[in-house]
């Protein structure tokens, strides 16, 4: 497990590095210097003709990159400065490495204004672009000289034939670090050198920061750090304080996540997944769900979808329970009289319904379930009745977004996780309160808060599907802190419907084989994530579907692999 930090926090612990263990400033910028020109001189092919650029601004972040460029200049590169000088009060570290630069013959270059003859070509021509304009302390939106050079940087990249290749110091410019939102205007990095801990920020704006390299450069931790102590104070509505802790997990994490198997374990030692889902006209989505449970290692599976579904569902996964709804219910299965009424019919089903949800483990309910009347009945039982834990996916979170009432009334009752995709948040959270785009850009940007607050109204583990998936909630498991999981797993193979489905399988069989909800909600994710990358190996990222997934969780589950 790995902790990432938030602009603020990463203040924190430089300041305690300086002022309490008494480490220089210069002697963190410096090592920070070293990292960037070793990533610069990773990228440099002929270092006595390719050219590199860095772009600073005043601040400490703009200290780190005039170094850098010193030290390439020392190395033999031809390395420049640009110094926009925009903000009013240069800090002291950027004055005295300005003065080092200059005594050591780094040539400080000023490029035509916007509008000048040559002004589009004044970043074009080199090999690196060194971004050092803003670090993670940025909180208002990008505007004046600073804007024209980020836009003059990205124009650059764009239109490059040669390979250029831009590096962003600790962050790329223009993205927060406390939430990934872009203020106004933001470099598009290729790679991204960042300091002692990766940034918040820049996992939930993957794109602009490219590969993500984090650098060791003599940060001290203070000794609260990892605890419950460590994280952003916030003050909350009834006056008390929360703390705010975002983890991570890595490949070596996952032995320690699996859930332990025994050599003498049977079917029932490995729990039982209830899978409500399916409808008239979809069975792939209980197919994928109860396949990936399976694969996950519980030890039974019963699946609740309409009549139609029973062949397919028999063909396909032969190993699991059937109970089946619709036209032709499951009153044959008993021996029973097909000559009994519709209401006869209804009646047994849920009698058979109502066994099934004292026999689970753990429950999946929505996955294609559609938003019938039926729907409606399994989801009020299922919330008023089970005790077990429940994942609620797809319809199921679409119904309820129609009925708020229902997951506020039977809060707390059970282990509750909810698996909403960006979209289907905005539902959940703003009912009709904004516009569906206007909903969807505010999520963007209080993604955490609003995920945290949702969680804790309904005293459930959340778990917002996105590019970077964030789980929070669900319950003590974060040792007394709001813990928050900003998944690093995963890539745009896994962008394909069915994907979801699998992840929900996944969860559940984790729960079933005895995780707690929110270990197994950040396992699942992880493995998930992991699925797609092993996939998108054999595959190629264009031809991953749902079905390469699943057969790609017993390589990621399989402890001797892991690597």
């Amino acid at each position: 497990m790995k902790y990432l930090v938030t602009g603020k926090q990463a203040v924190m612990i430089d300041r305690y590095t300086i002022e309490e263990m008494g480490v220089p400033q210069l002697v963190l910028m410096e090592r920070a210097a070293l990292a960037v020109a070793e990533e610069v001189s990773d990228c440099i092919q002929d270092k006595k003709h390719d050219r590199i650029l860095v772009v600073a601004e005043s601040g400490n972040n703009g200290g780190d990159g005039v170094a850098a460029a010193r030290i390439l200049c020392q190395r033999g590169y031809r390395a420049e400065v640009w110094a926009l000088g925009g903000i009013r009060r240069p800090s002291d570290a950027y004055i005295k490495q300005t003065e080092l630069a200059k005594r050591a013959g780094v040539p400080f270059i000023t490029p035509p204004e916007a509008g000048e003859d040559n002004a589009e070509d004044a970043v074009s021509g080199y090999r690196v672009i060194v971004d050092a304009i803003f670090g993670v302390g940025l909180t208002r939106e990008v505007g004046g000289v600073q804007k024209d050079a980020v836009d003059r940087i990205n124009r650059a990249r764009a239109s490059a034939e040669s390979g250029m290749t831009v590096i962003a110091v600790d962050i790329p410019s223009g993205i927060t670090s406390e939430n990934g939102e872009i203020l106004g205007t933001a470099v598009k990095a290729d790679r991204t050198v960042t300091f002692g801990f990766e940034k918040v920020g820049m996992r939930l704006a993957k794109e602009a920061c490219g590969t993500v390299l984090v650098r060791e450069i003599g940060f001290y931790l203070p000794e609260w750090f990892g605890t419950g102590a460590f994280g952003d104070v916030q003050s909350t509505e009834d006056g008390t304080e929360k703390e705010t802790c975002f983890i991570s997990y890595e490949k070596e994490d996952v032995p320690a996540l699996l859930p332990k198997r025994s050599a003498d374990g049977n079917k029932g030692s490995y729990g039982r997944v209830l899978v409500a889902a399916g409808s008239e006209d979809i069975y792939g989505a209980a197919y994928l769900a109860a396949e990936a449970a399976y694969r996950t290692g519980c030890g039974l599976v019963k699946v609740v979808t309409h009549e139609n579904n029973r062949a397919m569902l028999q063909q396909a996964r032969p190993e699991a329970l059937m109970l089946t709804y619709g036209s032709a219910c499951s009153r044959e299965e008993k021996g029973q009289d097909r000559t009994a009424g519709p209401e006869e019919i209804i009646s047994v089903f849920e009698e058979e319904f109502r066994k099934s949800v004292r026999w689970a483990s753990v429950i999946i309910l929505g996955p294609g379930l559609g938003q019938t009347d039926t729907s409606r009945f399994l989801l009020e039982t299922v919330l008023k009745e089970a005790v077990c834990p429940v994942i609620a996916d797809a319809d199921a979170i679409n119904l309820l977004s129609e009925q708020t009432g229902l997951l506020e009334e039977t809060a707390g009752q059970r282990p509750l996780i909810l698996t909403p995709h960006m979209l289907e948040m905005t539902r959940l959270t703003e009912q009709t309160q904004h516009p569906e785009r206007q909903a969807l850009e505010k999520l963007k940007k209080e993604r955490i808060g609003i995920t945290e607050e949702t969680a804790k109204r309904y005293r459930a583990c959340l778990v917002l599907k996105d590019a970077c998936t964030v789980v929070t909630g669900g319950g003590p498991d974060g040792a007394g802190e709001s813990m928050v999981y900003l998944n690093g797993s995963g890539c745009d193979a896994m962008a394909k419907g069915g994907s979801g489905d699998v992840l929900t399988g996944m969860i559940a069989g984790l729960i079933a084989q005895g995780l707690p909800a929110p270990k197994a909600a950040r396992t699942g994710v992880y493995l998930h994530g992991l699925t797609g990358e092993t996939a998108a190996k054999k595959k190629g990222r264009y031809g991953v579907i749902g079905r390469d997934l699943i057969e790609s969780i017993s390589d990621v589950m399989s402890i001797d692999q892991i690597g």
